[in-house]
């Protein structure tokens, strides 16, 4: 019962920030399932990303962060209390993935940034294909879902977090096979029918992205 109060409370108090001091709106809530199992799929430019993906689904997001900042007591403490886990990115963590999986299997949303890291620019980058290998070995469908303005308010590099109108985008929910016919390819990981499909899942991840982000600016 710790973790999701924690959580809650975190929630609500994250909301109050970004709604008073960005102007925090979000669009497309209907996108995101009530119940099951779900990956939420976000681009990555700023330290923001995470509180304010976490602040702007209506469901309890798992989230995966670097061990070593499990290693600071104030932060590790409250990463622990909100149910991060933690990752070693610099190896395959296949211990983080299994665990990643088992809770999407178990009905969890779970939220991940497939570029690979925040993007320096600012720009959107492509979804790499762990996106698709995840949703496939889990049987879960990807909501994609798109940030705007946590670059302007905090970008890579920056010494200090400026004011900035911020929006969370979520799109409609995308299939873990993209083709019917390769669903039993999905559960062996060495096919090559297997990795088209995980490519595919990403390429349209990154689509949808795109078609976000047109959405905000239009």
């Amino acid at each position: 019962m710790i973790v999701p109060l924690c959580y809650a409370f975190s929630q609500g108090t994250l909301r109050l920030i970004f709604g008073l001091g960005f102007g925090l709106r979000v669009h497309g809530l209907e996108h995101v399932p009530r119940r099951g199992g779900v990956i939420v799929a976000a681009n990555h430019v700023s330290y923001l990303d995470p509180p304010v993906l976490g602040a702007a689904c209506p469901r309890r997001l798992r989230f995966m962060a670097k061990a070593n900042l499990f290693r600071h007591p104030l932060l590790g403490g409250y990463l622990r209390s909100v149910g991060v886990i933690p990752i070693v990115r610099e190896e395959s963590d296949l211990g983080a993935v299994r665990e990643g999986i088992a809770r999407l299997r178990r009905g969890e949303a779970l939220a991940i940034f497939p570029e690979g890291g925040r993007q320096i620019s600012g720009q959107l980058g492509e979804a790499k294909r762990g996106v698709g290998l995840l949703a496939a070995a889990a049987r879960v469908p990807v909501v994609p879902a798109f940030i705007r303005g946590t670059f302007e308010a905090w970008p890579r590099g920056g010494t200090a977090i400026r004011r900035a109108k911020i929006r969370v985008a979520f799109g409609k929910p995308i299939p873990y096979t993209m083709n019917p016919l390769l669903e039993r390819a999905d559960g062996d990981k060495g096919s090559g029918r297997a990795r088209s499909n995980h490519q595919a899942l990403a390429e349209e991840v990154t689509r949808r992205w795109q078609r976000l982000r047109d959405q905000l600016h239009g």
